[in-house]
This record gives C-alpha cells, sequence and structure tokens, in this order.
C-alpha cells in the first residue's frame, strides 16, 4: 500500500505565452517526474484552467509524506541546481503562488478529470463545514482539505512581480468528472482539467 501523504504542496503559476508549448513539455517530461525523484515527494497532479476560470492558468498538486520534505537536501539541491530548461522557464513564470499545507482530509482526490479547488481564509470551522458538505456530495469523486503552513520557506527564486496571485489559509479541492456541478455546491472556485504528468 502507498506511504500516505501528510502534507501537500500546491503551485499555481502562469507563462509567457511564448513560451507555452515549451512550458508544457518541460514541465509534464522533466519537472514533475524530477520532483517525484525526492524522497518523500509522492505522487504529482498537473491541471489547466478551464475557459472563464479565474487565477492562474496552472496548478500542480504534490503529496508529501510530510511538510520536511522540503526542507530536505534532496529538494534543495533541485532549488540550488536548476536543469538548464527549469533555469530558463523560472523567469517566464507570472502569478506564482506556492502553498506548503498540512493536509487535514483526503479521500478519494486521485480520482475524476477535473478539479474544482478554493481558497478560503482563515476560518477552520467554515472551512471543515464547507469540506464536510462537498463530501456528501454523490457527483464529487474526491475531496481534500489542507491547511496552509504561513511560515513555510519561500522559493528562493521568486522575483519582484512574478507572485502572490492566489491568497487563503485553506485549499479545499473536489474532483470531478464535469466541473458544473461544483460550481452549484460552492460558487467562487477555481476550475481546472487534468493534465498528464
Amino acid at each position: 500500500m502507498p506511504e500516505p501523504a501528510s502534507a501537500l504542496l500546491a503551485l499555481w503559476s502562469d507563462v509567457e505565452p511564448a513560451l507555452e508549448a515549451d512550458y508544457e513539455d518541460w514541465h509534464a517530461h522533466e519537472h514533475v517526474p524530477e520532483r517525484l525523484t525526492v524522497p518523500g515527494m509522492l505522487w504529482g497532479r498537473r491541471y489547466a484552467a478551464l475557459p472563464g476560470s479565474p487565477g492562474p492558468r496552472y496548478l500542480t498538486l504534490y503529496g508529501l509524506r510530510d511538510a520536511a520534505v522540503l526542507d530536505g537536501e534532496p529538494y534543495l539541491r533541485l532549488l540550488r541546481e536548476p536543469t538548464p530548461m527549469s533555469a530558463r522557464m523560472r523567469p517566464a513564470l507570472r502569478n506564482v503562488s506556492r502553498w506548503v499545507c498540512r493536509l487535514r482530509e483526503q479521500d478519494g482526490a486521485e480520482a475524476g478529470t477535473h478539479l474544482a479547488v478554493w481558497a478560503l481564509p482563515d476560518d477552520p470551522d467554515a472551512a471543515r463545514s464547507a469540506h464536510a458538505a462537498l463530501a456528501r456530495r454523490a457527483d464529487i469523486r474526491g475531496h481534500l482539505l489542507a491547511e496552509r503552513i504561513r511560515d513555510a520557506r519561500p522559493l528562493p527564486w521568486l522575483a519582484a512581480g512574478q507572485g502572490a496571485a492566489v491568497d487563503g489559509d485553506w485549499l479545499l479541492c473536489a474532483t470531478l468528472d464535469d466541473p458544473r456541478p461544483a460550481d452549484a455546491a460552492r460558487p467562487g472556485g477555481y476550475r481546472y482539467r487534468r493534465l498528464p504528468a
């Protein structure tokens, strides 16, 4: 049985339009597979925003054994020693938001072709209530609730103007095969389709 994740890394971003094809190839075939070589980085999933969805176009979620994985030498080495393509892509990223989270609830989050995501303010009771309401819905294939760790180490290479597109303290995700029911269940979220990783 796979090791369970107790933490989550969520990364949102846009990329300069002229580099979008290069980004897609790099992210799917180099970046995410490279990250998954880090001990304790258990899985990675890539998503692209649906037309009309607010926020950055891309979202990547990584399941972590625990948040300390991101402070370990194998991960820090990847940040310090980027591949040539990673070094090329870093300055092209825009609207980067990086959340390190404690995974509070998760069930079937790997299912589904689409993902609905809500960034919620610091109200644990409201976040848990919203999660419970989604978890009861028959049309939701999977769900997770994660609490942001505000004092997590930031990305060292982010430059002025690249970051802070998504704010909040709780991350609520619902996986499904059609994103419309989630809009009805809880308006205001980001909507994504799953990409190959």
